[in-house]
């Protein structure tokens, strides 16, 4: 039997893929555990950024403002997501549909942190064009990186988010409310979106290789290990239908723990009074 799969290939806007369908579910498998490790280190990270992010508003305004509020509910949900993780409440086939509520989540707090949402609610920040852009740097670093999407998912969602930004950014331009350097703060903007994506897509997609190449030399040294005690087996059954099988035993033995010396051990017994029946039985005849 072939154990040994040797090649991976990619598809358009999806992840790599084996050829072979069962080695593929056997990966998404194995892969289950490094997928809940790394959400769990998502959710981690968000619950320690928000709680930080809202008593630092708190303690600045010595007031509730809407960051210091959702920032304080974000960090008690995901403390709770948290928790659940960590005594295996959550099954890892919730784990996709997790990951869904992450990024709403996240989007949201992306989403209150833009320039323009002061003109409604009151905020504890600056109406500059600024505001918002390194929580959209991390979450979609983390969509990327940490996160078990598939590339259309992390690739749609880091356009989606930006594109809400730049937009905002840009009415506000034409509103007359940004002036000074607009364009070009805009266009620093632009850049680094795209360049957080670019770097996301490349992590994501060296991530998938390194992960698939440790499987698959995983897999094939296994492979490998059963192959050798297949041959072994065989070895054996054609020892015990030549020889005796005490013999054979003797043999086995002195092959898997051999002595050194001058000469090589002859395999002879000496029997006397021995029948030609009790001969045939115990294999000494032919």
């Amino acid at each position: 039997m072939d154990h040994a799969v040797h090649a991976a290939r990619g598809r358009p806007w999806n992840k790599l893929r084996f050829e072979n369908n069962e080695l593929e579910c056997l990966y998404q498998r194995y892969t289950l555990k490094l997928q809940r490790f790394s959400v769990t280190g998502v959710v981690a990270l968000v619950v320690v950024l928000c709680g930080v992010m809202a008593g630092l508003s708190l303690g600045y305004n010595q007031a509730p403002t809407l960051h210091n509020v959702f920032n304080s509910f974000l960090c008690l949900l995901f403390a709770v997501v948290l928790a659940l993780l960590q005594f295996r409440l959550i099954r890892d086939s919730h784990l996709p549909y997790l990951c869904y509520g992450i990024l709403f989540f996240t989007a949201a707090f992306c989403f209150i942190s833009m320039p323009t949402v002061g003109i409604v609610f009151p905020v504890d920040t600056r109406e500059v064009m600024a505001e918002g852009v390194w929580q959209i740097v991390f979450v979609v670093f983390l969509a990327y990186a940490m996160m078990p999407l598939q590339i259309w998912e992390a690739v749609l969602f880091g356009i989606i988010l930006p594109s809400i930004h730049v937009g905002l950014t840009g009415y506000n331009i034409y509103n007359d409310n940004f002036q000074y350097l607009a364009y070009q703060q805009l266009a620093a903007n632009i850049v680094i979106f795209v360049g957080v994506n670019v770097a996301g897509l490349v992590v994501n997609v060296m991530m998938e290789r390194a992960q698939r190449r440790a499987f698959l030399d995983t897999r094939n040294c296994i492979a490998a290990r059963l192959e050798m005690e297949d041959e072994n087996e065989k070895l054996e059954r054609l020892l015990l239908s030549v020889l005796p099988q005490h013999v054979a035993m003797e043999m086995k033995n002195d092959i898997l723990s051999p002595v050194e010396g001058q000469f090589h051990k002859i395999y002879i017994q000496k029997h006397e009074n021995v029948s030609i029946l009790f001969a045939d039985i115990v294999g000494f005849t032919v």
